[in-house]
């Protein structure tokens, strides 16, 4: 038995091999995941400056609010690229900018010419703490990020 190793340190050899590998190739991955996840923070840094993130509201006038938050639009969206993102939009274009006719099937309905049914938009003005109607058409109002929007499916009459 002069150059035989016993099966007690043959065991323990091959267990030392066994944790020496394992721990390269933890380290190994460990390093992949730490190399990829600044790849895709650096991405996310990117994608966040060409965004902004607004909440939605479309109120459709008998007590139902829907909302979508934190939805995502390229720089430059309007009050209108915001509606069109996140429902069925039927509008009309004129020098004035653009004027919705429809939302989700919710179509504008006229009773008279002095008394109907609109879609409208809305702001939250932080400054008023309360909505504001839009002062320009929803494709003429460029969206900030934060900014809420509602649009309103409101009766009128002159």
């Amino acid at each position: 038995m002069s150059g035989e190793k016993s099966p007690g340190r043959k065991i323990a050899g091959l267990l030392v091999l066994a944790l020496l590998a394992w721990a390269i190739i933890a380290s190994g991955f460990a390093a992949y995941l730490y190399l990829e996840n600044e790849r895709l923070s650096a991405s996310l840094r990117s994608y966040a400056s060409r965004t902004v993130l607004v909440n939605i509201g479309i109120d459709y006038g008998n007590g139902t609010i829907v909302w979508f938050n934190s939805t995502p639009l390229p720089s430059g969206s309007s009050a209108l690229t915001a509606l069109v993102a996140v429902a069925k939009v039927e509008y009309k274009t004129s020098q004035m900018g653009a004027y919705v006719t429809s939302v989700n099937g919710v179509s504008e309905k006229f009773l008279s010419k002095n008394e109907g049914y609109s879609w409208l938009w809305y702001r939250y003005d932080p400054g008023k703490s309360q909505l504001v109607m839009g002062q320009v058409a929803a494709d003429k109002y460029i969206l900030a990020n934060g900014d809420v929007i509602v649009w309103r499916y409101e009766h009128w009459k002159f």
